[in-house]
């Protein structure tokens, strides 16, 4: 056991002052913030729109919604109406207030279910609303069991959030048991598919394959397109929820900006550009893996989709991702986010949102 196996808890902002103190030039993979350009048509749509002086449509423009309609048909293989799909800035917003929103309709479900190894915003969604959050347990292969969700909870749940490929563990599971269990017990399933587009020992499948009553899915052009700062995505399934979700955020003035949908229109239209942003991701991950695994003196696993790696803490670290983190941190000038975040403090995540430049420090030091 060395100097790192008892840390204690540390968040992502101590580990970069850990990071900082080492005097290494800092790389920082703790957060999914893409650092490649987007399509150099992006300025160009943005300067030319003609639509920043007037008001945007909330659930997006006819543009927006068609050309969501032609990727979702041609590129994800669902058909929909104009009226099942609308606009968000961003996928976040939308998973943090959905539970806000929809628990208008059911007040009597007063729990949210999430996978007990998740993105953070879930279960921050549920609190926001004074909903409960309930973990559901994980199976062998990442996905969820909702077998063992208790009667009791399931009788009470009024959003199962499914995600994949998960952040942060990359597992791209079979949703047909959420779609069970959500016609069996009346729950809303909601799948977060922002990474839809990274899939690396197979193609994800999206929940609305399985049909849309009672479903919804968000979807993002954050880590397609590198358009994080632009804050737009798009939300697709049951009419009747789409609809009332969408009069809801009308009310509330959560509309992405005219020349954003005017970007998101034409993004939607070219994979192009997501498949030389695919080619980056996998590159990275291939070589943080190896450089990270030799380090360790372990194997480090490719995931099944995403832009992260799932990293165990060997017993060197008494298994504790924290003091992984740390050496990380103060050895290679490396920032991580702790798997505690997310819900597993045996693990860190690493980001594949690391510049050229920047993986050749770490070619430097590691590889």
């Amino acid at each position: 056991m060395n100097e790192y196996a008892s840390t204690g808890t540390k968040t992502v902002a101590q580990l970069r002052e850990i990071a900082y103190e080492s005097g290494l030039e800092v790389v920082d993979a703790a957060v999914g913030s893409p650092v490649d350009p987007p399509p150099a048509v992006v300025p160009r749509i943005l300067a030319s729109s003609d639509a920043e002086r007037h008001y945007p449509r909330s659930d997006g423009s006819l543009a927006f919604k068609e050309a969501a309609l032609g990727w979702l048909g041609g590129f994800v293989g669902i058909d929909l109406d104009l009226h099942q799909v609308g606009a968000t800035i961003g996928s976040k917003e939308f998973i943090s207030l959905l539970p806000s929103i929809l628990v208008r309709r059911r007040p009597d479900r007063d729990v949210v279910l999430v996978p007990s190894i998740a993105y953070p915003s879930y279960t921050f969604g549920a609190a926001w609303a004074g909903l409960e959050s309930y973990r559901v347990p994980l199976l062998a292969n990442g996905g969820l069991d909702f077998e063992a969700v208790p009667e009791e909870v399931a009788r009470r749940a009024l959003i199962a959030w499914v995600n994949a490929p998960n952040n942060p563990t990359g597992a791209i599971y079979d949703l047909a048991g959420a779609a069970r269990f959500g016609e069996r017990n009346g729950v809303i399933i909601a799948s977060d598919e922002c990474y839809h587009d990274f899939g690396w020992t197979r193609d994800p499948s999206s929940l609305l394959e399985l049909g849309v009553a009672g479903r919804l899915a968000v979807f993002s052009l954050s880590k397609r397109s590198n358009l994080a700062g632009l804050r737009v995505g798009l939300y697709a399934g049951d009419g009747d929820l789409v609809r009332e979700i969408s009069e809801l955020r009308r009310g509330l003035g959560l509309m992405p900006p005219g020349p954003v949908q005017a970007v998101a229109t034409q993004m939607f239209a070219d994979e192009e550009h997501v498949g030389e942003q695919r080619r980056r991701y996998l590159e990275r991950l291939r070589l943080l893996a190896q450089w990270i695994g030799s380090l360790l003196e372990t194997p480090v696993p490719l995931p099944d989709g995403g832009i992260y790696l799932w990293v165990r803490a060997t017993e060197e670290f008494n298994h504790d991702g924290t003091a992984l983190a740390t050496m990380l941190a103060s050895k290679i000038g490396l920032v991580t986010a702790p798997g505690a975040d997310y819900g597993d403090h045996r693990y860190v995540r690493i980001s594949a949102t690391i510049s050229s430049k920047q993986m050749e420090t770490l070619a430097s030091r590691l590889g």
